[in-house]
């Protein structure tokens, strides 16, 4: 017989898609913000005159009616994100403060619950719609699929940062970008944790090698500006970030440069002491990922390092994966995969960390 045990986690798992339909619903209405200052057991009620206050003093202009604010308190008590206190009762928890308190992981748990959600509605669908021919190509995934489904074809030839952009959530997933679901240790105590020794590194180079450091796709350079305030050394010069986002436009710290690392262009910067790519691969099919390697790797030296900022293919982030191959066609790799390739890339893996949270690192270097 079943245990009943085990048929409660199916069902909760399995009935979860809805409710997280209900999680921007959340986050638009700052109820988890609300509920944090409330910080005891409230109706919807008092919810509801919360945000009417709010609004009466002039900090929002639209309120949800009442049973919209009960039934998506409801929903996120089923997601664990609030806690059920009684009939119509809800008191935050320590999820609810934190995302309180992050505004970061409001904006990433909207993307899972809106562009992700999508996607993994439509992966079936478009499976079955041609002849189940797996893996997804990068702009074929099933993000495309629904768009096309829903009659917007020309959105459907799209990427899906550029789908995201024409419906106005670049800027909600910049904002993940930055601060993602939690503020972890700055990049230097992360990579010291993981046993990665980048003081050496630096000390290490030669008198004639340049101290160069480029964050390949590094957005608004929070990683770099990590590493200046550990290494006094570094320089403004020395630390690029290499983007292709039309809205960042300076980084002060830092060196902004242009390089769209999809086109046919080789990488312009030759010879840097450490490339980095954090997040970057795990978002691209293997080929494109492979392409990007090669690139990178016929522009480092023998001195040169490529730090691929990643997380482990464990069991914690299945669903990552899962949400990558639905939006991009990409995935996230086992050490087996990342020792593949960087052979097929001319590379070769000298260090390698999978923490079962949080970001690994691979460093490779030229064979």
């Amino acid at each position: 017989m079943s245990s009943p045990a085990a048929v409660a986690a199916l069902a909760s798992t399995a009935t979860s898609a809805a409710a997280l339909g209900f999680v921007p619903v959340a986050v638009r209405f700052q109820l988890f913000d609300t509920l944090a200052d409330l910080d005891k057991a409230v109706s919807g009620q008092d919810v509801l005159t919360a945000l009417q206050i709010r609004s009466d003093n002039g900090t929002r202009q639209d309120v949800p009616c009442l049973l919209l604010i009960q039934d998506t308190l409801y929903a996120m008590s089923g997601l664990g994100f609030v806690d059920l206190a009684g009939e119509d009762l809800y008191r935050a928890n320590v999820i609810t403060k934190h995302l309180a308190a992050t505004p970061s992981a409001q904006h990433g748990a909207v993307h899972f619950a809106t562009e992700a959600l999508l996607a993994g509605a439509f992966l079936m669908r478009k499976l079955q719609a041609e002849d189940f021919q797996y893996p997804f190509k990068e702009r074929e995934t099933p993000f495309q699929f629904a768009y096309k489904s829903m009659g917007q074809e020309e959105l459907a030839k799209e990427h899906t940062y550029s789908i995201m952009a024409a419906e106005g959530r670049m800027d909600s997933f910049n904002h993940f970008m930055v601060g993602k679901f939690m503020k972890t240790n700055t990049a230097s105590d992360r990579l010291q944790a993981l046993g990665y020794d980048l003081e050496s590194v630096l000390k290490d180079a030669h008198p004639s090698t340049p101290l160069t450091m480029v964050d390949i796709g590094g957005g608004r350079g929070e990683m770099l500006l990590d590493f200046k305030a550990a290494f006094p050394q570094l320089q403004t010069s020395d630390l690029i970030v290499q983007e292709f986002n039309h809205d960042i436009t300076d980084i002060p710290g830092a060196t902004l440069a242009t390089w769209n690392y999809k086109d046919e262009s080789p990488q312009p910067i030759k010879g840097a002491l450490v490339y980095h790519l954090a997040h970057i691969l795990h978002n691209l099919p293997d080929l494109e990922a492979l392409r990007l390697l090669k690139k990178i790797s016929e522009a480092m030296a023998p001195h040169s390092r490529l730090l691929v900022h990643e997380f482990a293919k464990n069991v914690n982030y299945a669903k990552m994966h899962a949400a990558m191959i639905a939006l991009y066609g990409g995935r996230e790799r086992s050490s087996t995969e990342w020792h593949q390739m960087a052979d097929l890339a001319g590379l070769r893996v000298t260090f390698e960390a999978y923490p079962p949270f949080g970001e690994g690192l691979i460093e490779m270097r030229k064979v």
